[in-house]
């Protein structure tokens, strides 16, 4: 790919840099090696010999495109600068290891010496070990080192930014523009307005990606008639770079027609010309593509724009966001285009030679490549213009499949690669990194910036900042740039995620020299031998065979899973085999895997580890082996729910920054966490107060490294208000999340409780607060601060013994309030509100649950009605004494649930204009929480938007008249409501058909419903009638498309009145129903399926015939029905492709005469307990795929007789006279590929020759007398053997497996787990090789 840009280089450069930093003069590794007095000299020539690769590098990244010889040197030199700083790193591990072990060792002995560092000894086994490799490397650096003259390298550090793009000009194609309506509009009024401030101009940024319209818009406003009319000059400049005012001032100059440019470029002069060619006009000035954000120099360019008139504007398009804030108050963002619009102009440009109309095949195809565009007009417009000259097909779909930067003569990567130059190196390295993850996968920050610093790509900005603050600030640069998209969080409190678009992604991959990819990106490529990070996702079957490409693959630097699927399990070959081979591992991922225990190994080998995550695992304890990770940096344990304790020596972690341990219910904090001094965040910290653990609140005041959320247990333990104050929470800023929580409580413990909680006042930082067991009557004044700024969670809990509430209402950002358990709480008062204020109260609140008050009985509301104003939840659960109003004016409010509340009385309906949801249950009264029905109807009347409404367990209410509810109502569900009834009027009739039409609606042991019909309930398209015990006949209404009703004991009558769209019916336990719908072949001509349980009564279907349209027919445990079998007249079905029967065993015999027949379009087949199923009737289905059989007597002979040969799956299930298979039987069957034995107790052993050669899949489950599996002929397609408890077999047929055997699976087999034990079982060298081993519920 010809682009002359510098591509993999930023890694380089951050190699020599680790590499220098190691290799430093005053440094402690070479103060080593003249302290030993070993090869000193090696060292110093390594480091002249880099010297001379860094002056040259910069010019190589230049020259690489054009000349192949520079880009092998580059490759070639990148692989020695990674092995010397390999082991350079080996040999700083080595170092470490002795001071670390030298120190443990002089604490151990004397605990108040310690070590000096003169007398650290490397040992001279580790020196001569090493010179060969020193030796070795130095040599193919200084061969490549002779390669710069011939190469024709210069030696310069920093290259000047290459102009490669086009110069734009004003000129616009009005038919270019697509979908920026509102934009221009916007912009267009902007520039015809006059800034209140009474400036003489403003500065109007469009900031937007490379392609996505900025220019495209700047051109729009500029050529707009009414714009060029408003303003007395205008002019177009394209900046670009490099940055040159005196060149922009010329170009501007020109583009006025000022005459006399003899000034050449005297800087001077030319503002004074650009400040007289303005003055006292107004005008309007574009710079186009502007990438200089320096302020300065921007106030120096500027200068003569202040003699314009007031109103005249600036327009400046730039792609960083930096230069916005630069330059103007007010940006235009630019985002990508809808895809209708991206359609439209693709269309415009792609079709130009053709007819959409009479190119369907086209129109398919280009939508799809549209579509790959993801909304970037730059993109659209070049692979449109691309194939307007093509006019085949089939060059259409090559252009899909191929990679956008393949595609031949468009400008789309070059345009990006702008963007890519303008990044200083540190960015350059840390934006190619991100090319590890593929397209649209959302990355976490925090990670991704961990990632960064493991690799060695963020240096510390500041001494007194850590080092995540740089890496935080490279973040934010990239994300300003337009290089990273912020992914709106979808539910609360959720992690921020960015994304690439898909081009810039593309930008990642090629900047990166495919050195970060996606395994799954780049399956049977080269590209996983040269790769330095990787990413994968995590699979289902222990993941040996996706990372088996891994395997001493001794350059990989980074190895991360990303998708979102968790308790995976890993294989063992994984864990012992391939991780320990991956020796230059800086990051190392194996969060969502539920891995129980590490090796013990793996560490000692991953000795350059610097960033590790075991988040998810349910490992009990970590090795101890992981203390010699003396680079390790970051430690992340969050989630690991039953990690119990931390190895003893963790102090060894001399360089652990930050630690996670989040959500780990089980883990005892270690006091020794103390000694790690490295230690800067500590996420998830908690504390156990007391004997139990030995922490104390003054351990933990000396932890200032604590971040994220912090728990403390056991508070009763805390004497006073003194030992408390030890604990300096106000001092604990980085805390966001607090936990406090008492167990138990001393008797008259209540003011030294709130004397404690009183000193246990956090950092007005904190943003979720939680208070559990506090046993003070009432709360601390700090609660209700309004200096919480930040607190957005407050959960108060089991607070038994307090009488009232803090005053919340004031709380600025608090979003969402839990109260429950607080058992002396009578009133909710005033008080709860705050003092009063401008604001109103709880102004950001935006849920409010209160659970299990049991005594709380008022809710005194203000008379303004102010409160809560955008409250958009609020439960109130188990509270059986509330009695009092609500608050009347919930405007904002869409979800109201109210559970067990008996004595909860409204008198008038509460404004609820906002209600989506409403949900009641437990309430007595006669009107669902009014005592009336009349107000109840009233309420739900005035509930203009709701679409759930849930009522259960309301025995008083007797009518609820759908035709009078609000017809946006899409689901209702009445439970167990005994005294319902359902009446209609003629009106209601008419006005049930005509208004509302539910999603669905659902009807529950409501025993007063006796009827069911169209002119009773509203028309919905998923019905639901359960357990309504004094059901006696259903209508089946118009409109509904799945109608399920079950266990209705006293239902007759099924009917149905006049054809419907019915798909789906289902009935259950109905036992007194003796038929199905008459004419159902008529009036429900769309039933594809029919499902019937348990219906005794039932004997034949209606007219001896079923609809045309069923597709899927369930019969079980219908014994009647089932024994007039020959009557059903299935074989007159032609869309019948499933069908399954279970009975009872007491079916007959039918005549030869009166033969049984089913339609031969069946596909899938399962009987069960059905003993007169002949091998004719099996016979007789020619498209039978799927067979499944259980507890049939027969089974022998019909397998004897023959099956189908178009089966596929057979499944033998429950069949106590099955002995063996016969030996002839299933080998005719030439198209069977998966065969399942289940719960066949009688079951020995499979003949030699039993299994058909196309068996691909062979699973046993339950068959406790199968001792043998001595298979002599085994199908060569067999690809998975499934064993699931089969206690007394002994023996596979290891030895004859067939190669094509790529899954195992033996779980409760006690005698043949032994032999298939990891590494040690006897069948291990003949199994070893299979791609997915699961022994026991744990995969090898």
């Amino acid at each position: 790919m010809e682009i002359g840009l510098a591509v993999g280089g930023a890694f380089l450069s951050s190699a020599l840099n680790v590499l220098f930093e190691r290799l430093a003069p005053q440094g402690e590794l070479l103060k080593m090696f003249q302290r030993q007095k070993h090869d000193f000299h090696l060292l110093e020539k390594l480091r002249r010999t880099l010297c001379g690769f860094r002056a040259v590098l910069s010019d190589a990244e230049n020259k690489q495109a054009s000349n192949p010889d520079v880009t092998q040197w580059l490759n070639e030199l990148r692989d020695a600068v990674d092995s010397a700083e390999n082991l350079m790193e080996k040999i700083n591990y080595e170092v470490l290891r002795v001071k670390v072990e030298g120190q443990h060792q002089s604490h151990a002995e004397a605990s108040n010496q310690q070590v000096s560092d003169l007398n650290l000894c490397l040992s001279d086994e580790f020196f001569l070990n090493i010179k060969e490799k020193l030796e070795g490397t130095t040599k193919t650096l200084e061969e490549l080192e002779k390669q710069i003259g011939r190469l024709g390298l210069k030696d310069y550090l920093v290259s000047g930014k290459q102009e490669t793009r086009v110069p734009s000009t004003s000129l616009v194609n009005d038919s270019d523009i697509f979908g920026r309506q509102n934009e221009i509009e916007f912009l267009v009024d902007h520039l015809l307005s006059v800034d209140a401030d009474g400036k003489t101009y403003s500065v109007i940024p469009i900031v937007g990606m490379a392609g996505v319209g900025k220019t495209t818009l700047a051109k729009a406003v500029y050529n707009n008639e009414k714009v060029k009319d408003h303003f007395n000059l205008t002019a177009w400049f394209c900046v670009s770079e490099p940055y040159d005012a005196s060149r922009i001032t010329k170009g501007l100059l020109e583009e006025i027609g000022s005459s006399n440019l003899m000034l050449d470029n005297n800087f001077n002069q030319l503002q004074i010309k650009l400040k007289e060619s303005l003055k006292g006009k107004k005008f309007l000035i574009v710079l186009d593509d502007v990438w200089n954000d320096n302020y300065l120099e921007w106030v120096e360019l500027i200068n003569p724009f202040a003699q314009g008139e007031i109103g005249s504007k600036i327009i400046v398009t730039t792609r960083k966001k930096s230069v916005a804030m630069t330059m103007g108050n007010e940006q235009i963002s630019m985002d990508t285009l809808s895809s209708d619009v991206s359609w439209s102009l693709f269309e415009r440009h792609a079709f130009d030679n053709m007819d959409p109309k009479e190119h369907l095949g086209h129109v398919e195809v280009g939508k799809q490549i549209a579509a790959k565009c993801k909304g970037l007009p730059l993109a659209l417009k070049t692979i449109a213009g691309l194939l307007r000259s093509k006019s085949e097909i089939e060059e259409w779909r090559r252009i899909l499949t191929s990679e956008i930067w393949e595609l031949p003569d468009n400008g789309i990567l070059p345009t990006l690669m702008l963007s890519y130059n303008d990044l200083p190196v540190h960015l350059k390295q840390c934006f190619s990194y991100c090319a590890i993850f593929p397209k649209d996968y959302p990355f976490n920050k925090e990670q991704v910036i961990q990632l960064w610093i493991a690799n060695g790509l963020v240096q510390r900005l500041q001494k007194d900042k850590i080092i995540e603050d740089s890496g935080n600030q490279y973040f934010l640069e990239l994300r300003s740039r337009s290089l990273f998209e912020r992914v709106p969080s979808s539910f609360q409190g959720g992690t921020e995620k960015f994304l690439m678009h898909d081009l810039v992604n593309d930008l990642a991959q090629v900047t990166s020299s495919r050195l970060c990819i996606n395994l799954e990106d780049n399956k049977g490529s080269d590209m996983v031998g040269r790769c330095r990070h990787l990413s994968y996702s995590r699979g289902y079957n222990g993941d040996f065979e996706k990372l088996k490409p891994l395997y001493k693959l001794e350059q990989l630097r980074t190895l991360l899973p990303i998708n979102d699927n968790y308790h995976l399990s890993l294989s063992k070959r994984v864990l012992h085999n391939i991780l320990p081979t991956l020796t230059s591992l800086r990051a190392l991922s194996l969060s969502g895997y539920n891995i129980k225990e590490l090796p013990y190994d793996l560490f000692i080998k991953l000795k350059l580890l610097r960033f590790l995550d075991l988040s998810e695992a349910e490992i009990k304890k970590l090795p101890d082996s992981i203390c010699v990770l003396y680079n390790l940096e970051t430690l992340l344990l969050s989630s690991c729910e039953f990690l119990e304790e931390l190895p003893q020596q963790m102090e060894k972690l001399i360089n652990l920054r930050h630690l996670d341990v989040s959500s780990t219910s089980r883990l005892k904090m270690p006091l020794h966490l103390s000694k790690l001094k490295s230690l800067h965040v500590l996420l998830g910290a908690k504390f156990l107060l007391g004997d139990r653990s030995g922490s104390t609140m003054e351990d933990l005041g000396k932890l200032h490294n604590l971040y994220g959320s912090l728990s403390i247990l056991e508070l009763q333990n805390v004497a006073d208000r003194r030992e408390a104050l030890k604990a300096n929470m106000r001092g604990k800023e980085p805390i966001e999340k607090l936990s406090l929580e008492w167990s138990e409580s001393i008797a008259d413990s209540s003011q030294i409780e709130r004397d404690i909680l009183g000193e246990l006042y956090p950092n007005p930082n904190i943003k979720e607060l939680e208070i559990n067991g506090y046993r003070g009557t009432n709360f601390p004044n700090w609660l209700a601060d309004h200096s919480f700024s930040e607190l957005v969670e407050l959960s108060l809990s089991n607070c038994k013994d307090c009488y009232s509430l803090p005053a919340l209402g004031q709380l600025p950002s608090l979003k969402f309030l839990s109260i429950s358990g607080m058992h002396q709480i009578t009133e909710v008062t005033e008080e709860f509100y705050g003092s009063s204020s401008s604001k109103k109260p709880f102004n950001s609140l935006e849920r409010l649950e209160f659970d299990e008050m049991l005594e709380w009985k008022q809710w005194h509301v203000l008379g303004n009605g102010e409160e809560f104003p955008i409250l958009q939840k609020l439960s109130i659960v188990n509270c059986p004494m509330l009695i009092g109003k609500l608050p009347e004016n919930l405007c904002s409010l869409t979800s109201l649930i109210i559970s067990n509340c008996p004595e909860l009385n409204l008198e008038t309906p509460i404004q609820l204009s906002s209600l989506k949801k409403f949900e009641v249950e437990g309430s007595p009264k006669v009107g669902v929480l009014f005592d009336d029905a009349e107000p109840f109807l009233s309420q739900l009347q005035g509930v203009k938007q709701i679409v759930k409404l849930w009522i259960s367990d309301c025995q008083s209410l007797s009518s609820l008249p759908f035709s009078s509810l609000p017809n946006t109502l899409k689901e209702i569900k009445i439970k167990h409501c005994g005294k319902l009834k359902l009446e209609s009027s003629v009106g209601d009739m008419i006005s049930i058909a005509s208004n509302m039409f539910l999603e669905n609606l659902e009807l529950e042991k409501c025993d007063s419903i006796n009827e069911i019909s169209a002119e009773l309930v509203p028309q919905a398209r998923y019905l639901t009638v359960k357990s309504c015990n004094n059901l006696t006949g259903l209508l089946i209404p118009n409109g509904t498309e799945e109608l399920q009703i079950e266990c209705c004991e006293n239902l007759e009558i099924l009917s149905v009145a006049q054809m419907t769209s019915l798909l789906t019916l289902y009935v259950r336990k109905c036992e007194k129903l003796k038929s199905l719908p008459e004419h159902m072949k008529e009036l429900l001509p769309s039933l594809k399926e029919l499902k019937l349980h348990n219906c005794p009564e039932i004997e034949s279907f209606p007219e001896g015939v079923l609809p045309f349209s069923l597709e899927v027919l369930w019969i079980w445990d219908c014994k009647k029905l089932v024994n007039g079998r020959k009557e059903w007249g299935l074989q007159r079905l032609p869309c019948l492709t499933k069908l399954y029967i279970k009975h009872d065993g007491s079916d007959e015999e039918i005549p030869a005469s009166e033969n049984w027949e089913l339609p031969s379009s069946i596909r899938t087949l399962s009987i069960i307990n059905l003993k007169t199923l002949s091998s004719q009737v099996l016979k007789s289905l020619t498209s039978l795929e799927s067979l499944h059989t259980s507890k049939l007597p027969q089974i022998q002979s019909l397998l004897e007789e023959g099956l189908p040969s178009s089966l596929s799956v057979l499944i033998l299930d429950d069949h106590d006279e099955l002995h063996s298979l016969p030996t002839e039987g299933l080998r005719r069957l030439t198209s069977l590929q998966r065969l399942e034995i289940i719960s066949c107790d009688q079951f020995k052993s499979i003949p030699e020759s039993a299994l058909p050669s196309s068996l691909s899949e062979l699973t046993i489950w339950h068959c406790p007398n199968l001792q043998s599996l001595q298979v002599k002929r085994k199908p060569s397609s067999l690809s998975k053997l499934d064993i699931l408890y089969c206690p007394k077999l002994q023996n596979l047929p290891v030895k004859g497996m067939p190669s094509s055997i790529s899954e195992l699976d033996i779980s409760e087999c006690p005698l043949l787990e032994p032999l298939l034990e990891f590494e040690k079982g006897d069948y291990w060298p003949n199994i070893s090789h299979i791609p997915t081993i699961e022994i026991g519920d744990e995969y090898l």
